[in-house]
């Protein structure tokens, strides 16, 4: 399903819940395109370099956090506000290997998804059959398994799989972050270099597990101002994350038998 860059009809808010994914052509402008670009690029020097930067620090990787036209994309979808997850980007170069089959949707343990996570990827000069190609399986998502339980899978077909090879430069997709997808290699690309960069969100109504970094990343979002003007201030709430590594240790101690078991008093 592609739908314009224009509000989110209720069919594409059907298709997407019951799917899980929107596909927008088109969508970055060129001039932005162009300088999202740019800031990749710096951004693999500065590492090339080992400068280290935050992300949200390159002007346009960090407002494309709050990006209005995604913005209002996202509140329809969830029917509610939502603060960012992580912005993640890379530039992956001819020989760039796969990634097998996983999904995204941050939990511990995976036991629901009462509440949405999204992820978006964007394509900024679009995909064309080589370095890679994304796979997923739509309406995966209803389907609670932990994030490493399909990576037997490699990138091989499963039943049901879309494959996407053409995109136009620009071009984004809104996942549900427990959507099974993965990222198949493919030969080529030389001469072209695939720019991606992937934005997350969660569902305000419970607290996620987060990297531990949310806070100085939040902080360091608003006193660059990329809450604009406090119009998304709500994005760069840590009140909606802990910190997954405080709680891991003790968990792993306690998690025998059946878990129901041990919340029936509560």
């Amino acid at each position: 399903m592609t739908t314009s860059t224009d509000d989110l009809s209720p069919e594409d808010i059907e298709f997407f819940d019951r799917e899980g994914y929107l596909v927008f052509e088109d969508f970055i402008e060129p001039d932005l395109n162009q300088r999202l670009m740019a800031d990749v690029d710096a951004m693999i020097e500065d590492r090339q370099n080992e400068t280290q930067r935050r992300l949200i620090d390159y002007p346009e990787l960090g407002l494309l956090t709050s990006h209005p036209p995604m913005m209002g994309k996202i509140e329809s979808v969830m029917n509610s506000t939502f603060a960012m997850h992580h912005i993640h980007a890379a530039r992956h170069d001819a020989g760039s290997g796969g990634v097998a089959w996983h999904q995204d949707y941050a939990q511990l343990p995976h036991t629901n998804r009462s509440h949405a996570m999204v992820h978006i990827f964007y394509y900024l000069n679009g995909l064309n059959g080589e370095i890679g190609d994304l796979l997923f399986v739509p309406g995966s998502q209803k389907s609670i398994v932990s994030d490493g339980a399909l990576q037997i899978m490699g990138d091989g077909d499963l039943p049901g799989m879309v494959c996407v090879d053409t995109l136009p430069s620009g071009s984004a997709i809104m996942v549900h972050s427990a959507l099974w997808h993965a990222r198949r290699a493919k030969p080529g690309g030389e001469d072209m270099p695939r720019y991606f960069i992937d934005v997350s969100y969660c569902q305000n109504g419970v607290t996620w597990p987060g990297y531990g970094s949310h806070k100085a990343i939040n902080a360091r979002a608003l006193e660059l101002g990329l809450d604009r003007e406090g119009r998304y201030a709500h994005v760069y709430d840590s009140s909606t994350f802990f910190d997954a590594h405080e709680y891991r240790s003790d968990f792993d101690t306690r998690n025998q038998g059946s878990l129901v078991l041990q919340l029936k008093d509560l």
